[in-house]
């Protein structure tokens, strides 16, 4: 069969015209948008209409949706940092004082571990015994059969040779040692994705104009079937201490998802194979839609139209002229980054990094046992714990606690 029946090109013309689409199409990652104004969120309001409030020369009504946009952004914060607040106080207080120690990698080899009547190295539990498939369970069911056996130790201190025979609490461990990496990856992806975006909003302020016509958000157009001006709605510039004021937002936002995403993200979950079904990446959206009003989702939407309409003029720019294509090697960049996703390798390199971080603070090596163990456990001397510790606890142990661990690997 010759090349033509195959559906092969052949002709000289058309391999061109192939080699310039191909050109455009590994040119669409550089092209893409990177200055983005997300239009769907909290943020995107809260930038947009001061400015659309300026252009219109401070009209009530868009003075009325600043406000209100402000106002979604500070509740969309307050929940945000509530929600650090509280699962930090959950990781760092509540839990300790329940007695709760690291995961770590308890469990982690339930496979080969013959039960209490057989040594083997990486199968001890936090309660000093050694695994076994049967003998697994949660912290909540362990600990009430923990405190069951114990009790029981207690009342009848002359039983005690039958109650250890008969009362096997078993140990607390985790499930599936991979699922957990599994979930890790999976809530990582996510975050990620919801860094970027505020980057590149961050970008985007820092690069719009601070000066001229190009400060404009609002522009007029004369319509042909209306026979009048319109307005127009855009992605204007700012003016210059605006810019840098509004292009804090998107960064501390970025730090806080950072902290919380990374911190306590990946050290709550490293202890268990779940994820949560409300982060705070997604407060923003859900409040947009609580809080923005038609005539502010209205003007969103124009303000998306507009993004697009000249992302499509600037690719038309830059394709203009482009008639014989470059030559691209297995080794360029452009063509690498068709291969592998930028952005899958981001997330294993930041979940690799918290995770390191997780083994490194909260873990210690047992050459005893030949497996990571929780280090020693202190309950803290209060129930209080407030947005200064989350931010400073790490570094100058701002929760106080006792001298005594309550819990040490036996």
């Amino acid at each position: 069969m010759d090349m033509e029946g195959r559906g092969l090109i052949t002709g000289d013309g058309e391999l061109e015209d192939v080699a310039v689409e191909a050109e455009k199409l590994l040119a669409l990652d550089v092209r893409k948008v990177v200055f983005h104004l997300e239009t769907g969120s909290v943020y995107g309001t809260a930038i947009a209409f001061p400015q659309l409030a300026r252009c219109s020369n401070y009209n009530k009504v868009f003075i009325a949706l600043w406000i209100r946009a402000w106002l979604a952004l500070a509740l969309n914060l307050f929940l945000q940092l509530s929600l650090v607040v509280f699962v930090g106080e959950a990781t760092q207080v509540m839990n300790p004082l329940g007695g709760m120690m690291h995961l770590c990698d308890f469990g982690a080899t339930l496979d080969t571990c013959k039960g209490p009547d057989e040594v083997v190295d990486g199968c001890v539990g936090p309660g000093g015994t050694q695994f076994a498939p049967p003998r697994l369970y949660g912290y909540t069911q362990w600990a009430v059969q923990k405190f069951t056996k114990q009790a029981l130790l207690d009342v009848l201190p002359d039983q005690e040779d039958a109650i250890n025979t008969k009362v096997d609490p078993g140990e607390y461990g985790i499930e599936n040692y991979w699922c957990r990496f599994v979930c890790l990856f999976l809530f990582t992806l996510s975050v990620l994705h919801e860094i970027v975006t505020c980057l590149r909003m961050a970008l985007l302020l820092w690069s719009v104009p601070s000066s001229g016509k190009e400060l404009a958000w609002i522009t007029h157009k004369y319509d042909d079937r209306l026979r009048r001006n319109v307005a127009k709605y855009r992605v204007g510039g700012l003016l210059a201490g605006v810019s840098a004021q509004a292009g804090s937002v998107p960064l501390c936002l970025v730090g806080g998802h950072l902290a919380f995403d990374g911190h306590l993200g990946h050290f709550g979950r490293c202890p268990g194979c779940f994820v949560h079904e409300l982060r705070p990446g997604c407060i923003d959206e859900m409040l947009y839609d609580a809080m923005t009003s038609a005539a502010a989702t209205s003007i969103m939407k124009r303000l998306e139209q507009a993004l697009e309409e000249e992302e499509t003029a600037q690719e038309q720019a830059e394709d203009a002229g482009k008639v014989h294509p470059k030559q691209t090697f297995w080794c360029s960049i452009a063509l690498i980054r068709q291969i592998i996703p930028a952005r899958v390798v981001a997330t294993l390199a930041v979940m690799a990094f918290y995770v390191s971080r997780y083994y490194w603070f909260k873990c210690k090596w047992s050459d005893q046992w030949q497996m990571w163990v929780s280090k020693d456990m202190y309950a803290p001397q209060g129930a209080s714990y407030s947005l200064g510790d989350f931010v400073l606890n790490g570094f100058f142990k701002t929760v106080p606690h006792g001298s005594e661990p309550f819990w040490t690997m036996k």
